[in-house]
């Protein structure tokens, strides 16, 4: 520098120098960021021999892909869950209706089916006359509504009772002449039927109509016939 600079002197020369030396140091932004001093540590420790290399960070997305995978595989569980509470629930509504309502025909449906897939007349005769109980308690329970429909459903009720009854009486039949050891058993449950129906039948004719009152006369006669009174 000396020879392009003769004129300068010594002493300003090295005073240069140290000005010029000190301008990175005051210049903005040119030490390293801490940023890249973080990245490229991160990179040396990696590289290094015999040292385990440090976990990637989870990306966000990825993190979000996790939770919805997550929600879709308990989408099918809450549906399952939903679908088995609706089918208590209707289960439940088809059990308690009476003649009229939406589910009754279901509830008439599940009883036919349960007496044709008896595998006996015991069985069958058995059926029959709960089904001829559930229409007297259906009996009684649209007497006691305020509005019975258009139809006169409680009529039809009974007609149903009737038919149900006689039907099981004849498997019952069949079954004394079959067992004669079982004869006693069958007679003694033919009682019980029939006490239970009288008294809830007679207690019922005062709230109904001339027409149900004569047909349930019919009807009452026809089972004090079945076995003698307790």
């Amino acid at each position: 520098m000396g020879k392009w600079l003769p004129r300068i002197s010594r002493r300003s020369r090295v005073r240069a120098r140290h000005r010029v030396s000190g301008l990175g140091a005051r210049m903005p932004g040119a030490a390293p960021r801490p940023e890249f001093r973080a990245e490229l540590r991160d990179r040396l420790v990696r590289a290094a021999p015999g040292r385990d290399p440090l976990p990637e960070p989870v990306p966000v997305r990825r993190a979000r892909r996790a939770r919805r995978a997550r929600r879709v595989r308990l989408l099918p569980q809450l549906l399952s869950g939903a679908l088995a509470v609706g089918m208590v629930a209707t289960g439940l509504s088809t059990y308690g209706s009476v003649p009229g309502d939406t589910f009754y025909p279901l509830k008439r449906a599940a009883e036919n089916t349960l007496l044709r897939l008896s595998t006996d007349d015991a069985e069958r005769a058995d059926r029959g006359l709960q089904s001829a109980s559930t229409r007297a308690d259906e009996v009684e329970a649209l007497l006691g509504s305020a509005a019975q429909g258009g139809e006169n459903l409680v009529g039809q009720t009974l007609q149903a009772m009737e038919d149900t009854t006689r039907s099981a009486v004849t498997s019952l039949t069949r079954v004394r002449r079959r067992d004669t050891e079982g004869a006693q058993e069958v007679t003694g449950h033919l009682e019980r039927f029939v006490r239970k129906q009288r008294d809830q039948i007679e207690g019922m004719l005062p709230k109904m109509d001339e027409e149900d009152q004569r047909r349930a006369s019919g009807y009452l006669n026809y089972i004090e016939g079945l076995a003698p009174p307790g």
